[in-house]
């Protein structure tokens, strides 16, 4: 192995050092918000049900209107590890029967996260929920119980929102609906005439570090050797 080679190789490997070496990252807040509703009706936005931030929508059949409500995990603050799975809240849907055509489509949910230490201290992520309130009727699309359940599926709409600490950039990323922690879905089926809460799980997962391609490390060594060269047959001043 040449001199290059040698120099080059330590920071190539401490590029790639595997993300489960970093420290864990501590939120201290998650303040949420809900926004951009799409289609439906009587939508009514961030209000305080409780533990719990809503946003409801519908024209009431009698027992309400139909929404989805957030309640953090953070407070009290709590460390995770990057790449790791955790518990980031509760999703609840309040599924009760609304007239046709008045549901939403969908509906984005705004984290404002606090991180220990992190530059900017606060940051905001942003996820999509995209809501299928069906027919109360025979045939149902999803498994039910009672004509009929609907089901609620998200994005993460903005993976490039990030915060430092101590150089390494990090992001937030909404990796499913879970009951219990381990079995992890990207899906939630809502029973129908019922309020339903379920896990929201989530990853801090570090920014890719760019690390030079092959042909770019050996450019960057002829380039060294020439110059070393040109160097070596200049004329003593």
């Amino acid at each position: 192995m040449n001199a290059l080679a040698k120099g080059l190789l330590p920071a190539v490997l401490l590029a790639a050092a595997p993300l489960a070496l970093a420290a864990p990252l501590e939120i201290t807040n998650t303040a949420p918000s809900w926004s951009n509703a799409v289609g439906g009706s009587g939508i009514v936005l961030n209000g305080v049900n409780g533990d719990f931030t809503d946003a409801r929508w519908g024209t009431s059949t009698g027992s309400g209107k139909s929404g989805l409500g957030f309640d953090p995990s953070n407070p009290p603050a709590a460390s995770y590890a990057p790449d790791a799975l955790f518990k980031l809240g509760d999703l609840r849907h309040y599924n009760n029967p609304i007239s046709s055509g008045t549901a939403a489509d969908s509906v984005d949910l705004d984290l404002l996260t606090s991180v220990t230490d992190a530059s900017p201290s606060g940051q905001t992520f942003k996820f999509r929920f995209l809501i299928d309130e069906t027919p109360n009727s025979l045939p149902c699309a999803y498994s039910s119980s009672t004509p009929c359940a609907d089901q609620i599926t998200f994005q993460n709409l903005d993976l490039s929102s990030a915060f430092s600490i101590g150089g390494v950039d990090y992001t937030l990323a909404l990796i499913g609906f879970s009951f219990d922690g381990q079995q992890i879905s990207d899906s939630f089926i809502s029973q129908e005439g019922g309020t339903n809460t379920i896990g929201l799980y989530a990853k801090f997962t570090q920014a890719e570090v760019s690390v030079p391609e092959p042909a770019t490390l050996a450019l960057f060594g002829l380039g060294l050797a020439g110059l070393t060269l040109a160097r070596r047959r200049s004329p003593a001043a």
